[in-house]
């Protein structure tokens, strides 16, 4: 039986395993600054491994996407079934979005349109810029759920879904005092503990609070990253875009916050 490869190239073929069956997904670029690893992910669900990726490969349906294939071969995520040459327009998307700031309620506000070094702000997507990759990095578990669920770039135009309304209550709660200062913590998953360990140090420098830990499912590596919010800090769109940049550069996954909000202290009638 040959010995099973554990570094990836640029053309194997991988294989994911996913509630719905076999996936697979094709490894078409790589470079480290800035940090690019692509991937072309090949449509359907196999029961059994196909014997020839041919025209797999070259389904019109591929799209591209960005996953941390190299640390995955590492770890055993994925398994190399194959090999087939990237032909030029299969390596790197030609244009790609990036998703900009974040509202309060998670909806995208502007997206970045990158094309080579010409980038272009756009605040709504056109019906043909839906369909572009977006420079977004899966970690291993969120591309078996992308996977499951038939997740395509265009199915996500920066509108979170819509949350269920609450239930009423009996009082109206008291409003939030807007200027109390509110505590904040960032949650970043990694692949690798070095990755982790990497972000966690510059955000300790940046005067962030830090936990760095196992994620529960014993996979990933969490970062937590705790701050303040007040009236004299930057606004936490800012600190969330720029926290989502700074997984992405290390292969990681930005996977939201929680505020706690300081109890105000009310005086006696």
């Amino acid at each position: 039986m040959a010995k099973r490869r554990k570094r990836a190239r640029i053309g194997d073929v991988l294989e994911v395993s996913t509630p719905r069956g076999l996936a697979y997904i094709h490894h078409t670029y790589f470079t480290y600054r800035p940090y690019f690893e692509v991937i072309r992910v090949l449509p359907g669900f196999f029961d059994t491994r196909p014997v020839d990726f041919t025209d797999l490969v070259n389904h019109p349906k591929a799209f591209f996407a960005f996953y941390p294939v190299r640390p995955a071969v590492s770890q055993g995520l994925v398994e190399i079934v194959a090999h087939h040459p990237v032909s030029p327009d299969q390596a790197f998307p030609a244009v790609y979005r990036w998703a900009g700031a974040r509202s309060r309620e998670g909806r995208v506000l502007a997206w970045r349109i990158c094309e080579g070094t010409k980038e272009t702000l756009v605040r709504e997507l056109s019906e043909e810029q839906r369909y572009l990759p977006i420079f977004s990095i899966f970690l291993h578990d969120s591309l078996v759920s992308a996977l499951e669920k038939e997740w395509r770039p265009e199915h996500d135009i920066g509108i979170p879904p819509a949350r269920q309304a609450p239930a009423p209550t009996p009082e109206s709660p008291k409003p939030v005092d807007d200027s109390a200062p509110q505590r904040v913590r960032h949650f970043l998953y990694f692949p690798t503990a070095k990755a982790s360990k990497v972000v966690a140090d510059q955000l300790s420098v940046q005067g962030f609070t830090v936990e760095r830990r196992k994620s529960a499912e014993g996979k990933n590596w969490l970062v937590l990253a705790g701050h303040t919010v007040g009236p004299d800090t930057p606004d936490l769109d800012s600190v969330r875009e720029t926290l989502e940049r700074l997984a992405q550069e290390h292969s990681g996954e930005y996977d939201g916050h929680e505020v706690e909000v300081a109890p105000r202290t009310e005086s006696s009638p």
